[in-house]
């Protein structure tokens, strides 16, 4: 079907929105390399985490947050810090991950098309508590704007800061729906499979990453 299919596609293309940050870089075969390697064994892992069981246990501690979460968006915060990627973040123009932010409409699209398979509650949607369609949509005008240089690093900062507080009220109805509520006593609970589980294991990284990114861009053309 066309919503399965969307979230395996989007995640490849995810991937590689990384990967055409990296070429920026001066190592950038070395870099490219470690995120393929680390992608491989993130995926093995998420794959043994989801057909165990482990993440279908929706009692305290949250499965999905601890285990996925968390580290996928650590990892990718500790991987844009190093020296190494220094280059990356100084050469990459500023516009670029901007625009790939815009990728998130296909996201909010494929979650909308999940919740009419019976995949995700309402709530999860842009028709509940999800507004991250506007930052997706925002993108493009922000990075228009970057790439004729009439937005300034001050403004391209506050609006990282902004799209992040959106994706943790996104974060946050997720995991007040599925762990905080009766929902999955009664709802599907196929978000913890494949290929749904990709949303927070490639996905939410991925946008988390692109902020980062440009925030320590903005930052360190600032100072």
């Amino acid at each position: 079907m066309l919503v399965p299919f969307g979230f395996y596609a989007l995640s490849a293309v995810a991937f590689l929105m990384v990967i055409a940050l990296l070429r920026y870089a001066d190592n950038s075969r070395r870099l490219i390399n470690t995120w393929l390697l680390a992608g491989a064994v993130w995926l093995i892992f998420v794959t043994i985490m989801s057909r165990s069981g482990t993440l279908a246990d929706f009692s305290l501690p949250p499965r999905v947050p601890l285990f996925i979460v968390i580290p996928a968006v650590i990892a990718g915060i500790i991987f844009t810090g190093r020296p190494s990627f220094r280059s990356a973040l100084e050469k990459a123009p500023l516009y670029v991950p901007v625009f790939f932010t815009s990728f998130r409409i296909i996201v909010e699209l494929l979650i909308y098309g999940a919740y009419r398979m019976g995949i995700f509650p309402e709530r999860v949607t842009f028709e509940g508590l999800n507004f991250d369609m506007l930052v997706g949509l925002s993108a493009i005008p922000v990075g228009y704007l970057l790439l004729k240089g009439k937005l300034s690093r001050s403004g391209l900062l506050i609006w990282n800061i902004a799209a992040l507080a959106v994706l943790s009220l996104t974060v946050y109805s997720f995991v007040s729906t599925y762990y905080f509520s009766d929902y999955t006593s009664t709802g599907s609970t196929d978000f913890v499979k494949f290929p749904y589980v990709l949303l927070a294991a490639v996905l939410l990284p991925v946008a988390v990453f692109l902020h980062v990114f440009s925030i320590r861009q903005t930052r360190s053309r600032l100072g």
